[in-house]
């Protein structure tokens, strides 16, 4: 069993033309030359406030994008649960990674629209 699915993935790797490194190094290379991703602060907020607007912030930019994720909007909404009922270790946390989320997006809807004008826009 071990050798026929061996022989497979080989079957399928030279039926598909060898690895995607044999592309030419300058077509690999260049939409991630031409975009470089801005950080992601990674460091916890001081309060539960800087956190909370700090994240929506982060939310409203992925969403002027039209990338905003989901996974951003239940954790506002469980960060600001977590903070009325007196957690705000888990409040702070929450918002911080809701905001991590949503900078995430932002960087994927630029990375995507980048990608979209030079691999079909501009060809």
């Amino acid at each position: 069993m071990r050798i026929l699915s061996l022989m497979s993935v080989v079957v399928l790797f030279v039926a598909c033309g060898g690895a995607p490194e044999e592309e030419s190094a300058a077509t690999a290379a260049a939409p991630a030359a031409a975009f470089e991703a801005p950080a992601v602060r990674m460091e916890p907020s001081s309060s539960y406030e800087v956190a909370h607007a700090d994240a929506v912030a982060a939310i409203d930019r992925a969403g002027s994008k039209g990338h905003a994720w989901t996974t951003s909007d239940q954790m506002i909404k469980d960060a600001a649960e977590a903070a009325a009922n007196g957690d705000t270790a888990m409040a702070i946390s929450l918002a911080d990674e809701a905001r991590i989320h949503a900078d995430l997006a932002s960087i994927q809807a630029d990375r995507e629209a980048l990608a979209w004008r030079e691999n079909v826009i501009s060809k």
